[in-house]
This record gives C-alpha cells, sequence and structure tokens, in this order.
C-alpha cells in the first residue's frame, strides 16, 4: 500500500496540481506546518511510491508523530482519509467535495499558556515539543476549559505521574472534569481538591486491604464518590468495611457497600453489627461444608440461600454441625440435602440443641443399622427411599435382628432392599415377629433369589462415593481434632486473652506501618512477646502449635485423594 495516494478517479502526472479551492478557503487560515504536510503529500501522489511516514519526516525534518497529528487535522476537513496507522497510509480526496471548515488557531494568544506549561514539564525532566504544543492549543480550542483551569489540571496530573505524564493522560483527565461541569479555574481547583483531600482515606482503605503498593486511580475516587454522597457512608464506615475485606479488590468492595446500603447498613454500628455477623455466618458455612465433605469457595451465596436461613430458624452451630455430619454419613452430603433435613425439623417443632440431638441419635442408630444391612448384602445405594425402610421396617415392629435374618435372606438379590420388604411384610402378614417363629420354609411361595447382573456405571458411581465418603470422614476426624485441642488450649483465660490481643495487633501494625512508621519497632517487640507468651502456654497444657491445626493421615493429598497434580492418591488402595 502506498504511503499516500490519489483515489481512482485522479490522475498523477509529472507536475504537482494544487486545486484553488484548497488556496481560497484553507491554506489562509491553517497552521503553515500542516500546509507545508498536505503540499508534499500530494507531491509524494503522483511521483514516489516507496515513501514512508518517516521518510517524510526526515525531508520535513519533523517527527511521524506530528506528521501523522497534520494529516489528522486535514482529515477533519475532509481533505484526506487516513486508510493505515500501522503501517501510515492516507489517501488524497478531491478539495471540491469537502464540507469541513477550517480551525483557525491563533497561537499568539496562547504563548503564555505555552512557557507556564513548558515550565511545568521541565520540573519533571519532560520537554514539551511542537507536536505537542499543537495538541494542547487545538485541546483547548476544541473543548470548553480555561487555559489556566488546564494548566492546573496538567499541575495535577504531573505531581500524580511524575516523568511518566503525558498529554493524553491529561486530557483524559480535563475531559471528565469538563463532563461534570468545571471549565474555570476555581471549578478545577474545588474538583482538585477534592481529590487531593480523598487521597488519605483511600491510601486508608489501599492499607486495609492490603494493597501498598497501590495508588488512587480516577476510577478510585469515582467509586469513593458514589459511596459518600450516593450511598451515604462516612468515611469510618467505608474503612470499617475495607477491614473486613482483607486482601480483596475495590470492586468486591464496592460490592460489600452496596449490599450494606441495600440493608440500610451506613452507619458504623449498623455496618460493624452487620459485618461481624456476615463472618460469623462465613465461618459457620465453611465449618458444616468441611463436614459434609463439599468445598465452597465463595461462602456470600450459602450464607444468603441456607445459612442465614438456619440461622435464624434458631437452630445452634453445634446443631447444624451434627446434622451435617449425619448427612455425610447417609451418604447425601450436600446443601440441599441438609436443607431438607433442617426444614423437616423446623416443621416439626425440633430446634433446641437436646431436640436435634436427640432425633440424630435415633437416626444414627437406623443408620448404623442399614450399614449392617450392607455389609451382609455388599453395596447398597443410600439414599433418601433406601433409608426410610429402616424406620418403616421399626414402624412394622420389627427388632434388629429379624431385620438382619431378612437381609441374610435377600443377600444373593440383585436388588435386595425390594426383596427385604417382601420378606418383612409376608412375616408381618403371618404375625411372626421372633427369629424361633420364622417357617422353615416361605409361606407364599417365596424362592430363592438368583444372583442378578448389575451395571458397572451404577458401581462406578457407588465405588466414587464410597472414595468420597471415606476421605471425608477422615478429614472430619482431623479437623474434630484440631477443634478439641483449640477449645482446650481456649479454655486458659490467658491463652483465649493472646488470641484476642494478636489479631488486634495485625491492626495495629499495618496502620503503623502507613500513618506512624516510628511506633513499628515498639509493636514488632510486643508481637513478638505475645507470641512467646502464648507458646509456653501451649507448653504447659501439653498442646503444640501443630495440635491446633488438622493432622491428616496422608501427608500427600492431606486426606483430599488428590495430589497436587490432579492425579488420585494411592493412599486409598493401601489402606482399604
Amino acid at each position: 500500500m502506498a504511503f499516500c495516494s490519489f483515489v481512482k478517479d485522479s490522475d498523477g502526472n509529472s507536475y504537482t496540481v494544487v486545486e484553488n479551492k484548497f488556496i481560497t478557503k484553507y491554506l489562509p487560515e491553517a497552521d503553515p506546518f500542516a500546509v507545508k504536510v498536505y503540499l508534499y503529500g500530494l507531491y509524494l501522489c503522483g511521483n514516489c511510491n516507496d515513501f514512508t511516514i518517516r521518510s517524510m519526516a526526515e525531508v520535513l525534518q519533523s517527527t511521524e508523530e506530528e506528521i501523522a497529528q497534520a494529516f489528522a487535522l486535514w482529515e477533519d476537513y475532509d481533505l484526506v482519509q487516513i486508510l493505515s496507522k500501522e503501517p501510515f497510509a492516507v489517501q488524497y480526496l478531491p478539495v471540491k467535495t469537502s464540507v469541513g471548515k477550517p480551525k483557525r488557531v491563533r497561537y499568539e494568544q496562547y504563548s503564555d499558556f505555552n512557557k507556564e506549561l513548558q515550565r511545568k514539564m521541565q520540573r519533571v525532566g519532560k520537554f514539551v515539543s511542537s507536536g505537542d504544543y499543537l495538541k494542547f492549543m487545538h485541546f483547548l480550542e476544541e473543548n470548553d476549559i480555561r487555559p489556566q483551569a488546564l494548566l492546573l489540571v496538567a499541575e495535577y496530573c504531573i505531581n500524580k505521574q511524575g516523568e511518566s505524564v503525558s498529554p493524553s493522560y491529561i486530557f483524559n483527565k480535563a475531559k471528565k472534569l469538563i463532563q461534570n461541569g468545571c471549565s474555570t479555574y476555581e471549578q478545577v481547583e474545588k474538583a482538585l481538591s477534592n481529590y487531593n483531600a480523598h487521597e488519605k482515606d483511600l491510601l486508608a482503605v489501599f492499607n486495609a486491604m492490603a494493597l501498598y503498593q497501590r495508588a488512587p486511580e480516577d476510577g478510585d475516587y469515582a467509586l469513593y464518590k458514589k459511596w459518600t454522597e450516593e450511598l451515604g457512608f462516612r468515611k469510618d464506615g467505608v474503612l470499617a468495611a475495607a477491614k473486613r475485606m482483607k486482601r480483596g479488590t475495590m470492586a468486591s468492595l464496592d460490592l460489600s457497600l452496596e449490599e450494606l446500603a441495600q440493608k440500610g447498613k451506613t452507619e458504623l454500628r449498623g455496618i460493624e453489627n452487620y459485618l461481624t455477623e456476615r463472618e460469623l455466618l462465613g465461618t459457620l458455612t465453611l465449618r458444616i461444608a468441611r463436614k459434609l465433605g463439599v468445598k465452597v469457595n465463595n461462602t456470600a451465596t450459602f450464607i444468603d440461600e441456607y445459612t442465614e436461613k438456619w440461622y435464624t430458624y434458631g437452630f445452634e452451630d453445634s446443631s447444624l454441625l451434627d446434622m451435617a455430619l449425619f448427612c455425610l454419613k447417609s451418604g447425601r452430603s450436600d446443601f440441599n440435602a441438609l436443607d431438607e433435613l433442617v426444614g423437616k425439623l423446623f416443621a416439626e417443632g425440633i430446634v433446641s440443641k437436646e431436640g436435634v440431638k436427640e432425633f440424630l441419635k435415633g437416626k444414627n442408630d437406623e443408620l448404623k443399622l442399614f450399614n449392617e444391612i450392607e455389609k451382609i448384602c455388599g453395596t447398597l445405594r443410600k439414599n433418601a427411599t433406601n433409608l426410610s425402610m429402616v424406620q418403616t421396617w421399626r414402624d412394622w415392629k420389627f427388632s434388629n435382628e429379624m431385620i438382619l435374618e431378612a437381609a441374610k435372606r435377600s443377600a444373593a438379590s440383585a436388588s435386595p432392599i425390594p426383596y427385604m420388604n417382601k420378606i418383612l411384610s409376608d412375616w408381618k402378614r403371618g404375625g411372626v415377629y421372633a427369629l424361633n417363629e420364622i417357617p422353615s420354609a416361605p409361606t407364599i411361595g417365596i424362592s430363592t433369589p438368583k444372583t442378578g447382573y448389575v451395571n458397572p456405571a451404577i458401581e462406578a458411581v457407588n465405588a466414587k462415593s464410597d472414595r468420597e465418603r471415606y476421605y471425608a470422614l477422615l478429614r472430619e476426624k482431623a479437623q474434630t481434632v484440631a477443634d478439641r485441642n483449640l477449645e482446650k488450649a481456649n479454655k486458659d483465660k490467658r491463652f483465649k486473652q493472646l488470641e484476642t490481643e494478636l489479631s488486634k495487633m495485625e491492626i495495629s501494625l499495618a496502620k503503623a506501618e502507613v500513618f506512624e512508621p516510628d511506633k513499628l519497632p515498639s509493636l514488632q517487640q510486643t508481637k513478638t512477646a505475645l507470641i512467646a507468651e502464648r507458646k509456653e502456654i501451649l507448653t504447659r497444657i501439653g498442646i503444640t502449635e501443630e495440635d491446633l491445626t488438622p493432622q491428616f493421615t496422608c501427608k500427600k493429598c492431606s486426606d483430599t485423594g488428590f495430589l497436587k497434580s490432579g492425579k488420585a492418591c494411592d493412599c486409598y488402595k493401601t489402606q482399604n
């Protein structure tokens, strides 16, 4: 593609034709350098096919950027069309068809502006080129902003960006201010003073979220304005929410504050109470997930759908954890299954800790019996229907011995549960409730079951379920031991007090790092002393630091069944 060319209906000759309309309409008002670029490009259209923008810059003793800016000016007037920026290529259009109007820039009126701009830029080692001057003057001509106001914007951007500041960065900042109705020096000064006033507030927010290397950007100021002016938060409320985010982002903090605003929690006390409750519900949700043997990445969704509702019902944490463990043991290890169980108990008016324990005791007895049946009959599906059969058989007044006898007689069947139902139903109808009352032969023609075909896909699903349940129980065992050790340690009042002090110490250290660096050595010494005292207490009560965290059976997979590579661990095979 040629650098400069005519449209198809134009002819190139050994001389350069300049249309009279260009001379009369555009040349008197246009920038001299832009006219030079236009005429030389016009010459190139008919004489040189291998010329580039770099070649033109060398000939005209200019830069590629200034050449491109000049052609962009002529494109505004409909005299050329820029076909490509890389490689740069333009096509000349007939002057007679152009509709653009020349924009006269009186450069002399901006001499003071240019001098002051150059002085400000040189403070950070920047030099304003003639091309940059053109950009600033055209910006002033095309936008509703005073020169002194633009200089104020430039100074603000220079202070923010240093030697990396660019005209485009300054123009972007200026356009945003213009959109907000700021065009005079006083208006821009007031708007930028708000930026500066909120900078310390934003730095405190960044510090609370451990964003130590972050500097406030335009989007951050816009968010802060939204939180304080639109949503109605004060500075202390925003900071309180930020502290709970830990290593969050400004986007996640924005979502948190929007949620708080929707709940009507914009005052500090309301924010702290709500976030404390959400934090406790989040911890409970994770503990329940561990009991169920499932992974939870975002607790918020589970809190909104499940945990908050259960908490409102009045169930205690320990009751919910016990019910979750029961769901795991019964093969229904997910939040939906637990929700069904919680809903059932609530509907029956069983909410207290004692009531739940009593209910689960009966259900665990049924589960224990079902496991014994499974040992006799082989792997059985632990679904709600099969598990409910145990309660039904007991409601039929059969003892465990009679139920297990029915299991032995059904063991060879491809479907043991339905076959047990037939046997026990016949015994019930015949009034047989003791082992010595069982007739020597079936009274209604029950034949000996034959071993049937079992679908391999079903076997695979059952095997996967057994494996997951095996590892979940191992993890639960390790977590329970760690929880018991922590509970034992917390019985020491001083240990519990130290845990709280160390937690607060992290906040004090973070604040000191930003606002009072001279206090850091003293705080670090205090923290070291607290840690040493905590270690002494653990030694005295016979607990190590490791005892407070789950000690998994398999160190390779941490009782998950999978290595970091995603490959299945071999510990299941070796232990089963």
